[in-house]
């Protein structure tokens, strides 16, 4: 799965978008969300708050991540370098926006298990897969291996110097 920086002019309904992202504490993550309305004709000076992208977004009032359909504005405000996510489309466009549009309201974010790079999975490819989980997962499971042999090998190495 390849990307290619984001062209305002070339942005269509049904593209799956992600962007870089930090958070307060310096953590990096990607967001994703599906572009769901272009106006027919994007005119040379359209701007982002005439198109319309599904994705997890945070609701105050509900005080938590429900996906929603906001502005490529609002969508952009919390990261940077935007790009387009070269997946295999598996449904046309229209179906792709249907599907997103199906889960609006939904408020069942889960880091590991459904969020928003599930979601653009989900709808672009017909399977919810995270890259990026699947990817701190093999650190993470990586990581605790190499601890847990250096701790054995610091007990056999400890008993054999008795």
């Amino acid at each position: 799965m390849g990307s290619k920086k984001l062209n305002m002019a070339s942005i269509k309904d049904g593209m799956w978008l992600q962007m870089d992202c930090v958070t307060p504490i310096g953590l990096n993550f990607e967001h994703d969300g599906i572009v769901s309305a272009v106006p027919e004709r994007i005119q040379r000076y359209s701007s982002a708050a005439d198109i319309k992208v599904i994705h997890y977004a945070w609701s105050e009032p509900h005080g938590k991540r429900l996906i929603s359909e906001t502005t490529l504005a609002e969508f952009l405000a919390v990261g940077s370098s935007a790009r387009v996510v070269n997946a295999r489309y598996r449904f046309s466009p229209e179906e792709v926006v249907r599907r997103a549009r199906s889960h609006l309201g939904r408020a069942d974010y889960h880091l590991f298990g459904m969020n928003c790079q599930h979601f653009g999975s989900w709808c672009y490819e017909g399977s919810a897969f995270s890259r990026e989980v699947f990817k701190y997962g093999v650190i993470g499971t990586s990581f605790g291996l190499v601890v847990s042999i250096a701790g054995i090998i610091a007990i056999v190495a400890a008993r054999a110097s008795r």
